[in-house]
């Protein structure tokens, strides 16, 4: 397979992660030009080929976390198997695993063991938890990291009765994966510097942190006396409920104004709440104005009313389910979603890549891998010969 296309183009990476985190953050570098091989282990690869709606054996999930890639089965646990993997690794810019800490010691592929013939490796390791700590062993996942990082606490909000919520999808999985991805890519550019391979860590326990404490934890910023109460950065959202559906909506300095007159507040017309900075200190009085306009929606038809919203200059939106995305005129207009067809799976509605880039424009990737579809491909290209790997298949050490 030759990429000729986006920035990541001429860099290989290895990918020894499985499920999510790992196989996203990878999913991306292929997305934008990596050549990037999967190594699975038999006799079934990677659990998500089997998760969520399938046809034909094959998982939607599994493709759009994987597309791109290629998919090599290995048996690292017989000599052949760790053989084949060193020669992947020793042509590799990039190795990415998921294992626990100290398997890798086990299998003898940490980075102490392939950094003396490999200096330039980028060599990437996604945990749970973190490498070290009570926590360092326990498996994590996303719903579990939810519950232990402050995520399903941070949902805690009014419309939810206070009570904590996981989000509905996998969150933590998902934000380590993009956390990963980035900081690949910045490795990778310190070592084009000049400053050789290396070794990134990162959890999805700290990639949680991370991404809630900014505006989740506000209360928690400020440390000492003298700190004025005002509300954390998400605390001023909340969902307006209609009479046939629900939205969201808020005032800026711009448009706060001629949201109060059109959805009416007493309270709202008070001088003390004229600005962005003045609603932050007046929190009691804000509440009220929300509550004023709760009830001033409830009656009002939600396609109509968010239109109205709308033509104050007031952000808005309405709740929308992930069907109707599809064929949304903004979507469509920018072609965030697309159609692939996959040999086994039929045809796939799937997200297109997030970022565009001008200079180095993306070129659609192949679908995600049925399991070992690229074993010989891969393996010839480090010079095995067909004798050799009908006799690898033999001993069972590729798929």
């Amino acid at each position: 397979m030759s990429i000729t296309a986006g920035p990541l183009r001429g860099i290989r990476v290895v990918d020894l992660s499985t499920i999510v985190a790992g196989p996203m953050a990878t999913q991306i570098m292929a997305d934008q030009g990596a050549d990037v091989i999967k190594v699975e282990a038999p006799p079934r690869g990677d659990g998500t080929r089997h998760l969520g709606p399938c046809r034909n054996g094959y998982g939607a999930a599994f493709h759009i976390y994987n597309r791109g890639k290629r998919s090599v089965v290995l048996d690292l646990k017989t000599p052949d198997g760790m053989a084949a993997l060193r020669k992947l690794i020793a042509r590799a810019d990039v190795l990415l695993h998921n294992y626990r800490p100290k398997v890798t010691e086990r299998l003898g592929i940490d980075y102490l063991s392939l950094a003396a013939d490999h200096p330039d490796l980028i060599y990437v390791a996604i945990s749970g938890f973190g490498e070290e700590g009570p926590l360092a062993d326990r498996p994590a996942f996303d719903h579990i990291m939810q519950c232990y990082t402050g995520f399903a606490a941070a949902q805690a909000i009014q419309d939810s009765g206070g009570k904590p919520a996981l989000a509905a999808n996998i969150v933590c999985d998902k934000l380590t994966a993009m956390t990963a991805s980035q900081a690949v890519t910045a490795a990778l550019f310190a070592r084009a510097r000049g400053d050789g391979g290396q070794v990134v860590k990162l959890s999805m326990l700290g990639s949680a942190i991370a991404f809630l404490w900014p505006d989740a934890a506000g209360y928690l910023h400020l440390q000492g006396e003298g700190v004025e109460a005002r509300p954390n950065l998400a605390d001023r959202v909340r969902l307006y409920h209609f009479r046939n559906g629900s939205g969201t909506f808020n005032g800026t300095d711009t448009s706060y104004a001629a949201l109060v007159e059109l959805l009416g507040s007493e309270t709202g017309r008070d001088p003390r709440l004229a600005t962005a900075a003045s609603r932050s200190a007046h929190p009691e009085m804000m509440k009220q104005v929300e509550a004023e306009w709760a009830d001033a929606v409830a009656d009002m038809d939600i396609d109509e009313g968010i239109a109205a919203i709308a033509a104050t200059g007031a952000p808005c939106a309405k709740v929308r389910s992930l069907a109707e995305l599809v064929g949304d005129p903004q979507v469509d207009a920018m072609a965030y979603l697309r159609l692939v067809d996959h040999p086994l799976a039929g045809t796939i509605r799937e997200p297109a890549p997030a970022a565009s880039f001008s200079a180095t424009s993306l070129e659609q990737g192949p679908p995600g891998p049925t399991l070992g579809q690229h074993s010989d491909e891969v393996l010839g290209e480090l010079g095995y010969d067909e004798a050799e790997r009908t006799a690898m298949r033999e001993a069972g050490a590729l798929g």
